[in-house]
């Protein structure tokens, strides 16, 4: 095994920014402070300095990249892996737009054997028990009450790890035997207000926010919305940080120890501006922003490495930034971090576009 030196670097390692560090990757992995790396021996020696050292980011919530989409196939859902790793992300859990549940559930079963792979854990529902109202760029004809028999073809799947509901297109009953099966409970495209999103968010206290202020009602002083419930409790709140979706002023109102990176990204990032179809919506790209053909954001092109820089430009906190793509989701999910190792490792450079 060759072994490796990066020194003059900041690591990041268990929620924490270590700068003026060093790492010595080989059979086991050091990490030190300063210059003291000068007195080991290594096959390679690269200077870090002005980039971040880490084990790869945790995207969970992503529709697509480099012209594959999740609604498709499993085949294009290893292609978004393969893609998304490229952008230094090792761990995903894979986003289906609202369709048919049997065509969702179709996708669950072709999708098992990517069980097998680490970077795969798991697809997230986004939909489709969620309102017409505030339904973005979900298919309107995919959008429906929930029924007992779709919810126990859910359960049922192996591969599922979460679902964005809007509470009002459920029963307590059913949210019930979603939570009890293990997948995870997002509260999203919901026209419910501030009483009945704290009341489903309390009910429910591991839940997240689907990409917090989209979707959703927004913030009046006499009616307060979901956000400031999710807020108030325990709730994760996804972001997308691309500066369309959330104003940084808005953004910077999620407590920081509960935010989550998200891309929301689709088959258009890392292409051309061009037509697309987000499920069987046709959406367009121009300049980067996807919309579709009445002028909802649909989905972002974005990139887990660009939410990060443009977070940590926001609040003038790097740490608080890589820990919303990389510890704060591990929270979420319960996932174990991933340590850095000679096989695991990137090198992210901050003051670049």
């Amino acid at each position: 095994m060759n072994s490796k030196i990066i020194h003059s670097v900041s690591v990041f390692q268990e929620g924490k920014l270590i700068e003026n560090a060093w790492a010595h990757l080989a059979e086991y992995t050091t990490i030190g402070h300063g210059d003291s790396w000068q007195r080991l021996n290594a096959d390679e020696v690269i200077d870090g300095s002005g980039q971040v050292l880490h084990a790869g980011f945790f995207d969970t919530h992503c529709h697509g990249g480099n012209g594959f989409a999740a609604n498709n196939s499993a085949q294009d859902i290893l292609g978004i892996l393969d893609f998304n790793q490229q952008n230094q992300v090792t761990r995903n859990i894979v986003s289906l737009v609202s369709a048919p549940v049997a065509e969702m559930v179709r996708i669950t079963k072709e999708c098992e054997s990517l069980l097998l792979d680490p970077r795969f854990l798991g697809l997230h529902f986004e939909g489709p028990f969620l309102s017409h109202e505030h339904r973005g760029a979900q298919d309107p004809d995919a959008l429906k009450i929930a029924t007992d028999q779709e919810v126990q073809a859910i359960v049922e799947c192996k591969t599922i790890r979460s679902i964005t509901v809007a509470p009002e297109c459920l029963s307590d009953s059913q949210t019930a035997v979603l939570e009890a099966s293990g997948i995870k409970l997002c509260f999203g495209h919901s026209s419910a207000g501030y009483e009945e999103t704290l009341d489903f968010l309390t009910k429910h206290p591991e839940s997240v926010m689907t990409h917090t202020f989209n979707g959703m009602r927004g913030i009046h002083h006499r009616a307060p919305g979901p956000v400031p419930a999710a807020i108030e409790t325990d709730t994760y709140l996804e972001l997308i940080a691309d500066g369309i979706h959330v104003e940084p002023a808005a953004a910077r109102l999620i407590p920081a120890e509960r935010l989550i990176l998200v891309t929301d990204a689709i088959q258009a990032t890392g292409q051309p501006d061009g037509k697309y179809l987000l499920g069987e919506v046709k959406i367009e790209v121009r300049d980067g922003v996807a919309r579709t053909e009445s002028g909802s954001l649909a989905g972002s092109t974005l990139k887990i490495t660009q939410a990060v820089k443009n977070y940590a430009r926001w609040t003038n906190n790097l740490e608080l930034a890589l820990r919303a793509a990389i510890t704060n989701p591990e929270k979420a999910y319960k996932v174990p971090a991933q340590p850095i190792t000679s096989e695991n490792h990137f090198l992210f450079r901050v003051n670049s576009n």
